[in-house]
């Protein structure tokens, strides 16, 4: 997707309620409201984190949760799981992020159009590995529609979209400073290892640049048990570099590339802990991720011509030498994709048309097999065009509407040279109204054409010859009903939600045809008081999730959707501004769940974990120094996080999460 310039702030609430329009109702629908700290000239206030539409996300439909620099910089997030670790509606299993995988009401990411920088992610390299493998640190904000999302936000949205921006020179530069950035050291008291991080910007009249590494040296973890947990280590380099013209006329031109390695001793499947039936040792994987792409956007457009066009590459490539002692397994995949539309103003609001494409290529196997599989390397290819309309109107100044439509043709190649040609519609309805001038009613619905996804590649040599008999396209539907009430400094939501993905594929087994039916539903609140300074939330979710009408279990349920029961989150924050001092903190209570015993397993026992941070800027290094502590896990706690992957299944060791951890760190601003 094009990189575009970061949306304008709107003030207050009622420029935040005419925002919706555009962002549809994401501010009402997923439990919990995002904070963002907001400078003036006298004070810092703590506010409601404010959703805008975005030409690079395309979000704008009910649903949507936005999480933006200034709240991602309060959460000094280190991986993903920390980047939603207030969203009881999105959670992340697995501690390590090459373990990670994001669950959205439910419903497994690679259900969903993910996008880095506008480059789609593909994640079927394997199922033991995680779909979020990401460093978060550059992030400038992250956008979520669950559920029903518009049809300009790509193909194959079943369970909704999901856009990481990350952040361009002029994000880091003050005005008017042609050169700077930021170096921070941290300690992690646990793994006893230190992160590094540099960044530097410039830019000099219309042209800008930046460049970012990142490099981690972590040992292995320790529970809350006091257990070393082995496999944990964290030795993982990552780095970004970006440059931007900006025309006089308000064209900008911005190109990137972006490098991800996650190297170390690993258990074979790495998102379990161990698999005691299995003797295999933990070994040597390597996990590697690039990316390049170029954008167009218009940045002074005018009321018919507002275009962004977009073209990015990715390739991913894994390594697990012995898979069971004997078997090596390697997956390599390649994805293009690119996008051209244009955005009318038609008076009401705006229509946005165009097209966009991707081309898929997966190969995977190796130079072993077990013996029933083969040896050798084969490949999976996917194409898709599809063309799209989404149209965000105020029909009066108490309604809105966002509707939208787009038709997809894709081509199909198995591994044994069997074609595919299928074609889809999808289409989207949503509908705000103000009932009062503090009480908001919405409500959506949605269906998606899913297409046919590629398999597992790092096992296509595992078993024999695969079988595409009666392999066909999945489709979604989506619901969303609700409201949001707004008193003065109190903000209440409350939504009801229900997904259907009719023949969800599981991509894991050489019958192609393999699906489940799966459908989440569940119910959403929140409550939010903001008293200037400092705020507090709380959030609940209740989401039931459901595979041929039957409770899944996360070790069979790859690429699908796992349980997640009934979980609260607590956040709040205040700053001491005369002192540059900055306390905040997060927990989470996931109640017990009895739904593992309809499959004879244990039932899921409850757990409380809470987490604190203090943050200061001493006024006396000219704000350039930011000091900064972070405890995790207060209690210590032993527990195995909601949706980490064995959690529900006696033959398999979970991961345990990090016990209570410190993580001191230093950034210098230049």
């Amino acid at each position: 997707m094009p990189q575009s310039a970061s949306p304008a702030s709107s003030p207050r609430i009622s420029a935040l309620l005419r925002t919706t329009v555009l962002a549809g109702f994401s501010l009402a629908v997923l439990p919990s409201i995002t904070f963002a700290q907001e400078a003036n000239n006298d004070e810092t206030v703590t506010k409601p984190l404010e959703v805008t539409a975005s030409a690079k996300s395309a979000q704008g439909l009910p649903g949507g949760v936005s999480i933006g620099e200034e709240e991602l910089d309060r959460k000094n997030p280190q991986t993903i799981k920390d980047v939603f670790a207030n969203e009881p509606g999105i959670k992340v299993g697995g501690p390590t992020a090459i373990s990670q995988k994001v669950y959205v009401q439910g419903i497994e990411n690679t259900k969903l159009n993910v996008q880095v920088d506008g480059t789609r992610q593909v994640d079927s390299t394997f199922h033991h590995i995680g779909t979020a493998i990401i460093d978060p640190a550059m992030l400038k904000s992250v956008e979520v529609e669950s559920g029903v999302s518009p049809a300009d936000a790509g193909p194959n949205a079943l369970g909704g979209s999901m856009f990481y921006e990350t952040r361009d020179a002029r994000d880091v530069l003050e005005n008017g400073e042609s050169l700077g950035g930021w170096a921070k050291l941290q300690y992690n008291s646990n793994t006893k290892g230190l992160a590094e991080w540099l960044t530097v910007a410039g830019q000099y009249e219309n042209i800008e640049a930046l460049a970012y590494l990142k490099n981690s040296n972590q040992g292995n973890y320790k529970d809350g048990a006091g257990d070393e947990v082995t496999g944990t280590a964290d030795g993982s380099e990552s780095g970004l570099g970006k440059f931007a013209f900006t025309g006089n006329d308000g064209g900008r031109f911005e190109a990137f590339a972006s490098h991800l390695v996650d190297e170390g001793v690993r258990p074979v499947r790495p998102n379990f802990a161990s698999l005691p039936t299995r003797t295999t040792q933990p070994q040597w994987i390597s996990y590697k991720d690039t990316s390049f792409g170029v954008s167009y956007v218009d940045e002074q457009p005018t009321d018919m011509l507002a275009p962004e066009l977009s073209l990015n590459y990715s390739k991913t490539h894994l390594d697990v030498p012995k898979l069971d002692d004997s078997t090596h397994i390697e997956s390599v995949i390649e994805t293009l994709n690119g996008k051209a539309a244009n955005t009318f103003d038609v008076g009401m609001g705006d229509l946005t048309a165009g097209f966009d494409f991707y081309h898929d290529e997966a190969t995977g196997g190796g130079d072993t097999a077990r013996p029933a599989g083969r040896a050798g390397r084969f490949t999976e290819t996917s194409t898709n065009i599809g063309v799209f309309s989404q149209a965000r109107l105020s029909l009066t100044d108490r309604w809105r509407v966002s509707f939208g439509g787009r038709g997809d043709q894709q081509w199909f190649e198995g591994i044994d040279g069997t074609d595919f040609s299928e074609f889809g519609l999808s289409g989207n309805a949503n509908t705000e109204y103000d009932v009062t001038d503090t009480v908001m009613a919405y409500g959506g619905l949605g269906t998606t054409f899913g297409g046919l996804p590629l398999g597992e590649s790092a096992i296509y040599n595992y078993s024999g010859i695969w079988d595409y008999t009666g392999f066909s396209p999945s489709r979604s539907y989506n619901a969303k009903l609700g409201s949001r009430v707004t008193l003065q400094d109190w903000a209440f939501d409350g939504n009801l939600f229900y997904n259907l993905i009719n023949e969800s594929h599981d991509l894991s087994t050489s019958n192609r045809n393999t699906t489940v039916d799966l459908d989440t539903r569940g119910l959403n609140l929140s409550a939010t008081y903001n008293y200037g300074p400092g705020y507090i939330r709380a959030s609940y979710t209740h989401t039931n999730v459901k595979t041929d009408g039957s409770v899944p279990v996360s070790t069979s349920a790859a690429y699908q959707g796992v349980i997640v029961g009934d979980i609260v989150n607590v956040d709040a924050g205040h700053s001491f501004d005369d002192y540059g001092v900055r306390i905040g903190g997060n927990a989470e209570l996931a109640l017990s769940d009895d739904s593992p015993e309809d499959n004879g397993n244990e039932k899921l026992d409850s757990y409380f974990v809470a987490n604190l941070y203090a943050e200061w800027v001493p006024e006396v290094l000219n704000d350039a120094v930011t000091l900064r502590v972070d405890a995790m896990n207060i209690f210590d706690r032993d527990y195995v996080a909601r949706t980490t992957t064995g959690y529900d299944n006696s033959n398999v060791e979970p991961y345990h999460e990090p016990g209570r951890t410190f993580l001191i760190s230093a950034k210098v601003d230049f």
